[in-house]
């Protein structure tokens, strides 16, 4: 039963985004990262299409105006219900061929640098064929069709906003570095001097990219992975010495998963199974969740407890998984119901010591020595779709880290990743953060890194084939898979609408650093101090990751959307 939220909301922005609620009736809905890819969406869905051309559509447009957290160069999860049937694509990026195990590491030491600036940082990159075979499987429209919003964008470019002008101030040093980024991203000063982040209305025009959109839509994913765009990446990173090559990217395929199926009171979770720790995350938490009495309140203290102390698990676990092209899959056993009652029937009365709370306790796969992963990148993208027949995607995407490895390729236009630092940089040594990496998730050729990217949908009832009652997904590494669960929870738990659901305060724990992190109006301070006195520590968080929702609200099956406040996403009905 839903209870009823008892919470003031406050929105954390100065002024709601553009389109920021939408109603939609029973009409197709798409929200989006920016206005003009929720509008591209939508504007497919007028013209016949289904909630996968709206999301491709949308995420190609993506690539042209938030290149700093998805593109081209990047990759990503997508989870799909069409005509019943539930899918789930990984076009994650890969390592090369020439990638190996201690790739980063000098000296005896890891250097961050590598993994993150410049082109060792690349994998090869998945976008291009994940959206095109999206299309190509699922949706309804033209390839050209699909992709008319983004090469229009691209020609004619679209004026720098705040985010955007943020996004290149914070990489601004590396990004000078690169001949090809300072073109296409910065503005010399007048008066000389070295280039820097331009100014807001400053119109970005991408030509390059456009020429290869124009080709995608031509030829599709074969321009990309073995025909012009494919040689320039390749001649890109031979004159940078990096690792991507012309065989790598021949050889790149996505990879369709069975999607990671759960409940929660009676519902049924559709989320995304490994090389995604998002999913066993978000289903773990939900598990120990549904368990709370009815007529819990909102941040109640106890159930507060409960997350935390199972967010410290959850997270723990992420030291077992890895690519299962790879490594075993233990999914199964970590998000058994009945491990969760095991896990809570361990709790005591006080916070546990994160260095206490191993991976896979309370499974055959238990480790006695807990050390965690290493941490994810914060900058990505989400997609929620749903059309008026009530299919229905989530599509996560990501370039990692913002910006990439803040590199362009020549004569593309094309961002390259930085997803190689989503690896465990040296396995069995610590990091610049002082974390250790497990084996799981060590640099191998053609391996995929482990995420936290989550797109769920969550169906009205106990089977496969109830319909569309949520769609849910997030950016911000391992804020992810909490943003997406206390969405969840805030709606169909405590009754919160799909705004409030996305808008209220959040809270998180991800077992190391041993810490509860609380964003703005996320705890009143009472309970706060009542978690002091349990034994946590309390701190502030500015950004809980930026997350987005539809929900279809029985029993007239109204949707709505809205896009998180913390980005400057929209909601558009067809």
């Amino acid at each position: 039963m839903r209870q009823r939220l008892v919470v003031a909301v406050v929105v954390l922005c100065a002024a709601a985004p553009a389109h920021a609620l939408a109603p939609a009736g029973r009409r197709g809905l798409v929200v989006a990262g920016k206005v003009p890819a929720a509008e591209a969406g939508a504007e497919l869905l007028r013209a016949g299409g289904n909630a996968v051309d709206a999301a491709v559509g949308a995420a190609f447009v993506l690539a042209v105006c938030e290149q700093h957290s998805s593109g081209l160069g990047g990759g990503g999860f997508a989870t799909v219900r069409v005509g019943g049937q539930l899918h789930f694509l990984d076009f994650r990026e890969v390592a090369p061929k020439a990638a190996q195990r201690d790739m980063f590491v000098r000296d005896g030491r890891v250097d961050p640098r590598l993994s993150v600036d410049g082109p060792l940082a690349a994998g090869v990159p998945g976008a291009a064929a994940g959206y095109l075979e999206l299309l190509a499987r699922y949706g309804k429209l033209p390839r050209a069709r699909v992709l008319a919003p983004a090469i229009a964008l691209a020609e004619k470019g679209f004026e720098v906003d705040p985010r955007f002008r943020a996004a290149v101030v914070e990489r601004l040093d590396v990004l000078r570095t690169d001949p090809e980024a300072a073109a296409l991203l910065l503005v010399t000063p007048p008066g000389g001097g070295p280039p820097g982040p331009p100014p807001l209305g400053h119109r970005i025009v991408q030509r390059d990219l456009a020429r290869v959109l124009r080709a995608l839509a031509s030829a599709g994913a074969s321009e990309f992975y073995r025909g012009d765009t494919a040689r320039r990446l390749a001649a890109d990173m031979a004159r940078r010495h990096g690792l991507v090559t012309l065989e790598d990217l021949a050889a790149y395929r996505v990879r369709e998963r069975q999607p990671l199926v759960g409940s929660f009171r009676g519902l049924t979770v559709v989320t995304a199974p490994p090389p995604s720790s998002g999913g066993v995350i978000v289903l773990t938490l939900l598990n120990a969740l549904e368990t709370l009495p009815a007529g819990t309140r909102w941040h109640d203290l106890g159930a507060l407890r409960l997350y935390l102390e199972i967010s410290k698990s959850a997270f723990a676990d992420r030291e077992l998984l890895g690519d299962p092209d790879f490594v075993p899959d233990p999914t199964s056993a970590l998000v058994d119901k009945a491990r969760v009652a095991r896990l809570m029937a361990r709790l005591g009365e006080r916070a546990r010591p994160a260095r206490d709370v191993p991976a896979g306790e309370a499974t055959p796969l238990e480790r006695a020595t807990p050390r965690g992963p290493a941490p994810e990148r914060q900058h990505t993208t989400n997609i929620a779709a749903i059309d008026a027949a009530g299919d229905a995607v989530a599509l996560t995407s990501t370039v990692n880290y913002v910006w990439g490895a803040a590199i362009v390729a020549r004569g593309t236009g094309i961002v390259w990743n930085d997803e190689m630092d989503d690896f465990a940089t040296a396995p069995g040594m610590p990091n610049v953060y002082a974390i250790v990496g497990s084996e799981e998730n060590a640099v191998a050729p053609g391996k995929v890194p482990l995420s936290t990217m989550s797109p769920t949908l969550v169906l009205d009832g106990p089977t496969v084939a109830a319909p569309v009652r949520m769609i849910v997904g997030g950016a911000g590494g391992p804020r992810i898979a909490t943003a997406v669960t206390e969405i969840i929870v805030n709606h169909l738990l405590y009754g919160a609408d799909v705004q409030q659901a996305v808008t209220l305060g959040r809270v998180r724990h991800q077992h190391l650093p041993d810490v509860v992190l609380v964003e703005p109006f996320g705890l009143d301070p009472a309970t706060a101090a009542g978690l002091r006195a349990l034994g946590y520590e309390v701190k502030d968080e500015a950004y809980g990751g930026i997350a987005n929702a539809i929900a279809v609200v029985p029993p007239d099956g109204v949707r709505t959307g809205y896009p998180d406040p913390r980005g400057d996403g929209a909601a558009v009905a067809e």
